[in-house]
């Protein structure tokens, strides 16, 4: 591997955990482009760039989100009886937009990626929160959630934190 590669990702990782932990903002966010932008410079083909980036990002996401689950757990903020519920749709989610992203165009993925990114964007822009509910939702309103949340993340290569504490905001416990 090149030197400028090495540092580049190094550099990549860095940038990406300082903004995910001091900002609380996503990696996948800033990791899939740039990642996108070091595979085309290093010739890989333009015809699956975005999904080696997607997949790339995701992989570092694993040991990231663990790592902070253990540090919100230790600090007895993870809701457990939620996670049990939800995170069958989120799994069944995830499974069902990798064979989507398969499929799809370098094109789309990264239009999608795009789009979601700019969604988010301008929600926190304009500080847009959802209205608080009394109640959780049931358990086909968690494992509808889970599936939304479990497709979108695999897709563009995020945690789902930027779609699961929304969901979380709305209900007042």
């Amino acid at each position: 591997m090149e030197w400028y590669l090495l540092v580049s990702f190094l550099a990549l990782g860095l940038v990406v955990g300082f903004a995910a932990g001091l900002l609380g903002i996503g990696g996948g966010g800033i990791m899939v482009p740039v990642l996108t932008a070091l595979f085309v410079a290093q010739g890989f083909s333009t015809e699956h760039v975005v999904h080696i980036a997607l997949a790339t990002s995701m992989a570092a996401i694993v040991p990231t989100a663990f790592s902070s689950m253990r540090a919100h757990h230790a600090k007895q903020a993870v809701q457990w009886a939620v996670v049990q519920r939800i995170t069958p749709g989120i799994l069944l989610g995830t499974f069902a937009a990798t064979f989507l992203a398969a499929v799809l165009s370098t094109h789309a993925l990264a239009w999608f990626f795009a789009a979601f990114m700019a969604y988010v964007a301008v929600q926190m822009w304009l500080n847009i929160k959802p209205k608080p509910h009394r109640e959780l939702p049931g358990m086909a309103g968690l494992s509808v959630a889970g599936l939304v949340i479990g497709g979108v993340s695999a897709l563009v290569a995020i945690g789902g934190g930027s779609l699961s504490v929304p969901l979380h905001d709305v209900v007042q416990y």
